[in-house]
């Protein structure tokens, strides 16, 4: 039963650390849809006021055409051109996208002013980034900001917003942020239930992988205690578990010596200043009791006694 329990532990801790990274990979991506979010919002308002800027160096004269603003009329210069919305569209938003398709022509984006926008606008929502972007697309060829073609690749990117009225421009904001800038803007409840879980998690895989520590020395004086090895001290009965294990009294009491020695391990000479010191020549006497002694311990294979340089060694298995 020793294997299916530890296999049970191990399958038990092994899930806690899985579900612990599920719950740290889950916690991570969703904080990096919020920054995506908030560089979402950084973005249309860098788009107002980018808009604002360029439009205070033209004049467009616009006429809405209808009362829900299915379309507007735009004059610029001696040309007239009329726009219609697929959906009935707000007025101010109708002018927007109106001007911001004329200046598309006059005064187009600039994507290294636009970005230094969009890294206020950032910067007032708290998020810090290594570096950021600007793609400006018109009629599908792209300008980035610095020239920089190659960062936003590995950067987190926004998806494209069209800015005019015909779709024919649209701009996208790149940030490179290091995966602590993600981790510290996480909300304190989900962060401190990570928190609580990990500290939980380790004193439990610590608690189920520590070795039980064994009695070298019994309070109690009429037994003595090793793991599931019980040596009754009075009746000179040795019980491992519930199961009687038949030895022989000079048996018994050369195994409560192993027992008594730090680190279970004899030599001859501690044998015989034991059991015959005025013995000059022990050693057949020593063979033969650790002989009678494997013997008795031979159906349970967890405690074996092993031939060392110069003596014996009480070797307790691991699963015991």
């Amino acid at each position: 039963m020793k294997i299916p329990t530890n296999l049970f532990k191990f399958s038990f801790i092994a899930l806690g650390w899985i579900v612990f990274i599920l719950l740290c990979y889950v916690a991570f991506k969703d904080e990096k849809t919020n920054v995506l979010i908030t560089m979402k919002d950084s973005l249309r308002e860098a788009i107002n006021i980018d808009y604002q800027e360029r439009l205070n160096k033209i004049l467009i004269h616009y006429r809405p055409l209808g009362r829900k603003v299915k379309g507007v009329q735009i004059e610029y210069g001696d040309s007239l051109e009329i726009i219609y919305f697929e959906d009935s569209t707000h007025e101010s938003l109708a002018t927007q996208l109106a001007n911001q398709y004329v200046m598309t022509r006059i005064i187009p984006v600039n994507p290294d002013n636009f970005n230094k926008i969009f890294q206020e606008e950032w910067e007032k929502n708290g998020v810090s980034a290594a570096k950021t972007g600007i793609i400006y697309r018109y009629n599908k060829k792209k300008v980035f900001s610095d020239n920089d073609s190659i960062s936003f690749q590995k950067a987190l990117v926004t998806p494209v917003q069209a800015i005019d009225a015909k779709r024919t421009a649209g701009v996208q904001a790149w940030a490179m942020i290091h995966w602590t800038e993600i981790v510290k803007h996480t909300t304190p409840k989900v962060l401190w239930s990570i928190i609580a879980y990990f500290i939980v998690l380790i004193w439990v895989s610590l608690s189920f992988l520590k070795k039980p520590q064994e009695k070298e020395i019994p309070d109690n004086p009429d037994y003595i205690q090793l793991g599931k090895m019980t040596l009754k001290l009075e009746s000179k009965k040795l019980y491992i578990g519930d199961r009687l294990c038949h030895i022989a009294p000079a048996d018994f009491n050369l195994l409560e010596l192993f027992i008594k020695t730090p680190k279970h391990l004899l030599t001859k000479e501690d044998i015989k200043n034991a059991f015959w010191p005025k013995d000059n020549n022990p050693e057949n006497k020593i063979y033969s009791h650790i002989s009678t002694l494997k013997s008795s311990l031979k159906d349970f294979p967890e405690y074996q006694i092993v031939t060392e340089k110069g003596g014996y060694r009480l070797v307790i298995s691991s699963n015991e």
